[in-house]
């Protein structure tokens, strides 16, 4: 009696396991045929990028600016971005964040600001507070004409409050500028 039962759940297990294969295979095979494919590809070697100063932030703060100063007095990058004209007939998009973030957790707070802007419109507008890992997206994958020149500014700085900010003085603020794109035909 005892041998039939184990023959049994042995049986009922082996079936399972090949259904699932079966499931499996079948998901995989409709899957790789499917009518809708991208040829897509993620990196920033059709784009020409021009640093003004340098792909690398390094911002030791100093004194609080009041934000209409800020486009003056702040720690600045600027760069431009350009698709190759061989792109021409792909849609390219392209995001831009701060990679690889060394930064002293007293900035990790409202009054210091980040923000980027392309072509002379703010397209972000953050603060330490959104920095909880080593990365920041400020410009997430969005459409760009190749053709067009993008210029970009971004701006880094302590906002001046009008209260005591000393414990933001000689505090660290560290990272890369880091511009991805994807291309699609």
């Amino acid at each position: 009696m005892e041998f039939k039962k184990l023959i049994l759940i042995l049986t009922i297990a082996v079936s399972a396991i090949i259904i699932s294969l079966l499931g499996v295979s079948y998901a995989w095979y409709s899957l790789s045929n499917s009518s809708t494919k991208f040829n897509t590809t993620t990196s920033d070697l059709n784009l020409d990028i021009l640093y003004a100063q340098s792909e690398f932030i390094s911002l030791t703060t100093g004194i609080p600016i009041n934000e209409n100063d800020a486009a003056t007095k702040a720690g600045i990058s600027r760069f431009t971005v350009s698709p190759n004209s061989e792109l021409s007939g792909y849609k390219v998009l392209m995001s831009v964040e701060i990679s690889g973030i060394n930064i002293d957790e007293e900035l990790k707070t409202e009054d210091f600001k980040i923000q980027l802007y392309e072509n002379g419109v703010k397209i972000y507008d953050g603060s330490g507070e959104e920095i909880s890992g080593t990365s920041l997206v400020m410009k997430n994958l969005s459409n760009i004409n190749v053709g067009s020149t993008y210029n970009y500014e971004l701006r880094i700085w302590i906002k001046d409050t009008g209260l005591s900010q000393n414990q933001l003085m000689g505090k660290k603020f560290s990272g890369k500028i880091k511009i991805s794109s994807s291309i699609k035909k």
